[in-house]
């Protein structure tokens, strides 16, 4: 019998699982083959019940903890990159290092990714609210806390519904912002690309709807289209808009990357931007600059954001969020010769 102050084994842990050693290993120290959501719940739940400690964790506490963890669930988009580096400068100043994980789409995939995450037991967690737009917050919630617990800071860049601090874009008003320039354009017909369940994005078209309904558009007028976040789900929406009668000449995507998918179906339809139709977007991600026409869209100070949120999450005290505001970029996917402002 194991005595009460000797440490549970990986060996224990598979046992009282009925898995084998080299699933549970999987699943608590991370592997290249899948594990069913119901056997990994199963497996990390004995692994709490008998205090298992990973080999991460292990050496993580023979050490000082230094290690920032930053969680996204796609972590190779170019914002992503740019809130990386704003937090590792920071993280060279504060005698931290930053890593990034992703933690791909759904549930079971970002509470896999947390379990594993604690069991390194970082200094610091940040998490990017966009890669918990598909999971209920309820989910992970318990986790998260578990972070804290530990004494671990954690801290969200963006929009989210959970009781941490966070780093947050004025999204409402850089889309009241750009609602206000678009509605000035002297078009007819307006419409707003979203997304259902995202934050960010739902802000970002209030903010377009009451921009616009300050320029003399009726916001009950606005065609609302629902699409996935990706080029794809813009190109989409896009046939669906180039098909209407009467066809709207304005649209406002919520980001940048719908914008870009919504810009290649208008040129595959023989839509000419802006003559046909005046397109914007949100991020100012560095595709925006290079697809032509080029396209006008908001700034989001990404890396500022990433700087922000490392200092947050180290500091001793608990953190006010932040809220950093937009810049509007004007070019010439509204205005032919458009130059940045």
């Amino acid at each position: 019998m194991r005595r009460a102050y000797q440490k549970a084994t990986l060996r224990d842990v598979a046992q009282a699982a009925g898995v084998s050693p080299s699933t549970a290993s999987r699943v608590l120290n991370g592997g290249d083959l899948h594990v069913s959501e119901r056997l990994s719940a199963r497996v990390l739940a004995v692994a709490e019940s008998l205090g298992y400690v990973s080999n991460q964790a292990a050496r993580a506490l023979r050490g000082r903890r230094t290690a920032v963890m930053l969680l996204a669930s796609d972590p190779r988009t170019a914002s992503l990159a740019a809130i990386a580096a704003g937090m590792e400068a920071a993280g060279r100043e504060r005698g931290a290092l930053v890593s990034i994980t992703g933690a791909g789409s759904g549930a079971a995939a970002h509470r896999t990714a947390l379990e594993v995450l604690r069991g390194l037991r970082p200094r610091a967690l940040v998490v990017t609210s966009a890669s918990f737009a598909d999971v209920p917050s309820e989910q992970v919630l318990p986790e998260l806390e578990r972070f804290r617990a530990d004494g671990c800071g954690v801290v969200f860049i963006g929009e989210h519904d959970t009781p941490f601090p966070a780093v947050r874009f004025d999204d409402f008003e850089l889309g009241r912002t750009i609602g206000r320039y678009m509605g000035g354009l002297g078009r007819r017909r307006a419409a707003v690309l979203t997304s259902p369940r995202h934050p960010a994005l739902d802000s970002r078209a209030e903010g377009f709807l009451r921009g616009l309904s300050e320029r003399g558009f009726d916001p009950g007028s606005v065609v609302v289209e629902q699409c996935e976040i990706t080029r794809e789900g813009g190109r989409d929406a896009a046939r669906r808009i180039s098909r209407m009668l009467p066809r709207p000449d304005l649209v406002l995507a919520g980001n940048d990357v719908l914008a870009i998918g919504a810009l290649n179906e208008f040129s595959r339809s023989g839509l000419d931007v802006p003559t046909d139709i005046a397109l914007s977007g949100v991020d100012d991600i560095p595709l925006a600059r290079d697809v032509t026409p080029s396209l006008t869209t908001v700034a989001l100070p990404f890396a500022e954001a990433g700087r922000a949120a490392l200092e947050m999450a180290l500091a001793t005290e608990p953190p006010q969020d932040v809220v950093l505001p937009g810049r509007l970029i004007v070019r010439a996917s509204t205005a032919s010769g458009a130059g940045g402002r």
